[in-house]
């Protein structure tokens, strides 16, 4: 490598310092029907550097989607926040950045990765992968729309007889983008697929931008395994943050157990955001109903709270049951939750997104893709 080039490379790795983030910052993805502002705060809380708005549609963007608008929302509490968009041609997806850049968001990500049919028949996310030239041209007119830091975020490739990923990095780093982040899977693969460290460590290897890690990061363990074994600039905490967003302070201080008094205090404050934002009932109960579930895995006995918190007529009712909870993890002297367990044998045995991505085929802020 030249002296030009480690001068270049050096250069580009202080992007996040100029944001104002770690050398190697740890993420919070944007995780469609999850990622919402009383989510994103709690996680800022516990020592996520990073967060962003779930995935939003280019064409409902561009169309003035009132949902789609609605799920920009900001609080005033979040000093630094990112957005993530996709979109069916170069085009759209640059007009949409365009928007994007008046408002106050202090980076952008294309989303390139998400394996949503909905989303994917389309055109967009990992139907991009299969076209490196439309990569290059929709990341270059994006990055000519907007004067924020730009990523990109991919898998690997189509499937696996349609590896594309040193092609379309390749592509993203000529057309500008200032990093970007791998999900070392296809888009054919699903969960119990392992993660690819070696396909992330060659675009480690290939680019001068910064690469961010994604995939199977659970615990500390697991990002430091990745870091080992690929040398990313950082990594990007997906399935790992629901039910525990904890795992971001985990990184910073490891080796402490979660204690019940900080579980009831977290899951408490994550109450009352959702009920200051969507009220006691409605949309905002719905929604809270899955974090509650996630957050009870590891403790002992939780059959009987899940059956309350899905049959729990509101939040307030839901936040009755989680004290009494807590009160009877404490009179049975369970003090610490048990650390949760992903994987046994290689399998899975609780995957907390599937029923939100594959299996129902669900995209969040898809809305006004089909519309037009």
């Amino acid at each position: 490598m030249s002296t030009k080039q480690i001068s270049q490379q050096s250069e580009n790795r202080n992007i996040f310092q100029k944001m104002g983030l770690p050398s190697q910052p740890v993420i919070l993805a944007p995780l469609a029907g999850v990622s919402d502002h009383p989510f994103r705060r709690v996680c800022t809380e516990l020592k996520a550097d990073l967060t962003y708005v779930e995935m939003i549609s280019a064409t409902a963007l561009n169309y003035e989607s009132k949902k789609t608008y609605e799920m920009l929302k900001r609080h005033e509490s979040e000093e630094i926040l990112g957005v993530q968009v996709t979109g069916r041609n170069a085009d759209d997806t640059a007009s949409a950045v365009a928007i994007l850049n008046k408002l106050p968001f202090e980076t952008i990500d294309i989303n390139m990765g998400c394996p949503v049919k909905k989303v994917v028949k389309t055109g967009c996310g990992s139907a991009i992968l299969k076209d490196p030239a439309r990569v290059y041209e929709t990341v270059k007119k994006c990055k000519e729309a907007t004067d924020k830091p730009l990523s990109v975020k991919i898998r690997l490739g189509w499937d696996r007889q349609m590896i594309t990923a040193k092609e379309v990095a390749d592509a993203a780093e000529k057309g500008g983008a200032d990093w970007l982040v791998v999900h070392g899977r296809t888009r054919a693969d699903d969960y119990s697929v392992p993660v690819d460290l070696e396909g992330i460590a060659a675009l480690k290897q290939q680019l001068n931008i910064p690469v961010i890690g994604n995939g199977n990061l659970f615990c500390e363990s697991d990002v430091k395994y990745m870091k080992s074994m690929t040398s990313v600039d950082g990594v990007m905490i997906s399935r790992g943050a629901l039910g525990n967003p904890w795992i971001f302070e985990s990184l910073k201080f490891p080796e402490q157990q979660l204690s019940l008094d900080d579980w009831l205090q977290t899951v408490m404050k994550h109450l009352d955001y959702q009920m200051a934002e969507y009220g006691a009932t409605g949309s905002g109960h719905v929604c809270m109903r899955k974090h509650l579930l996630w957050y009870a895995k590891g403790w002992p006995g939780v059959k009987s709270l899940k059956d309350k918190i899905n049959t729990s007529i509101d939040l307030n009712a839901a936040r009755q049951h989680i004290a009494m909870f807590a009160e009877e993890m404490l009179n049975k002297g369970h003090l610490v939750r048990t650390p949760l367990n992903f994987l046994q044998e290689g399998r899975f045995q609780w995957d907390p997104k599937w029923d939100m991505d594959r299996k129902l085929d669900r995209g969040v802020g898809t809305d006004g893709l089909e519309a037009h």
